[in-house]
């Protein structure tokens, strides 16, 4: 008997086996990107509450330098005016807290996190010191463009008194800090106890001391750090950072007793990524973010 194929069925098959292949090639790459991307996954894979959303800001937008006084788009300033906000409540009694601000590794905005937290603060007409306490790459001098020496290292080694080694930054109420010439021997600067009394003398004259530092893949300093502070702001580059390094990096910072104030999601692309997104804002908000991105 002549055989006919049913060439609607064969068509119907084939469609359905390659929907299949196409799901399961899908979840298989999920599988295998473990990048952060939502709230949800930091409080799922690393247990921080999260503080802050930072919308992803192009250099075209705002210049070199994303800083919120300085013509930055609406929302990231309300993005650092809500973090400011959560910050205060986590380190609220005590004086002066100190906060050591941080990453896994580089390239996931701690720097302009720390910068802008800074600024967002002292627009609420309270003293702010901003440290760039990455002694290996500093860039807070570069952001807020003043003199990289003196700074830090001079005033921990005695080649520079505290009014010269301190900058104003042009906002009001905030002064910098830098890293200063850059030491061999990092680490024990800013481990010794002479570093935890300049902490302590500071805070008596800033209402808010904010830290720069190295990543915590990269060095030890911001471990040792941690432990010598009011509490650590972790900043997750959204969509960079692979959830296991980050695991690692906060056994890392747990091992030196830091008190872990939440996370930053920074980076964030609502207009690219809306599903992972839009329900983290009201929808007027979320709307407002997709058409200044």
């Amino acid at each position: 008997i002549p055989f006919s194929p049913n060439k609607t069925l064969t068509l119907e098959l084939t469609f359905v086996v390659g929907l299949m292949f196409a799901v399961g090639l899908a979840l298989f790459v999920e599988y295998l990107d473990d990048r952060i991307k939502t709230p949800d996954e930091i409080w799922m894979h690393l247990g921080l509450k999260t503080l802050g959303l930072v919308p992803r800001v192009t250099p075209e937008l705002v210049g070199t330098h994303s800083l919120i006084n300085n013509g930055a788009p609406p929302n990231l300033a309300e993005a650092f005016r809500a973090l400011r906000t959560s910050v205060m409540f986590s380190s609220a009694g005590g004086r002066a807290p100190t906060i050591l601000v941080t990453s896994t590794g580089p390239g996931e905005g701690k720097t302009m996190t720390s910068c802008n937290l800074a600024v967002s603060i002292a627009q609420t007409r309270q003293r702010v010191l901003l440290i760039d306490a990455d002694m290996r790459r500093p860039r807070v001098h570069e952001v807020f463009d003043v003199e990289q020496e003196p700074g830090l290292s001079n005033l921990m080694v005695g080649t520079a008194q505290s009014r010269e080694a301190m900058h104003p930054s042009g906002v009001k109420d905030l002064w910098i800090l830098p890293a200063g010439h850059i030491p061999p021997n990092s680490a024990e600067l800013l481990t010794s106890q002479q570093f935890k009394d300049l902490l302590s003398a500071l805070g008596g004259h800033f209402d808010w001391i904010v830290l720069d530092s190295p990543p915590v893949s990269a060095v030890t300093d911001a471990v040792q750090l941690s432990h010598d502070v009011s509490g650590v702001l972790f900043v997750v580059g959204a969509g960079k950072t692979g959830r296991r390094i980050a695991q690692w990096a906060l056994d890392q910072l747990g091992l030196a007793q830091a008190t872990m104030f939440g996370a930053i999601l920074n980076g964030i692309n609502v207009d690219r990524h809306p599903y992972y997104y839009s329900g983290y804002y009201r929808k007027e908000y979320t709307n407002q973010y997709t058409r200044t991105l």
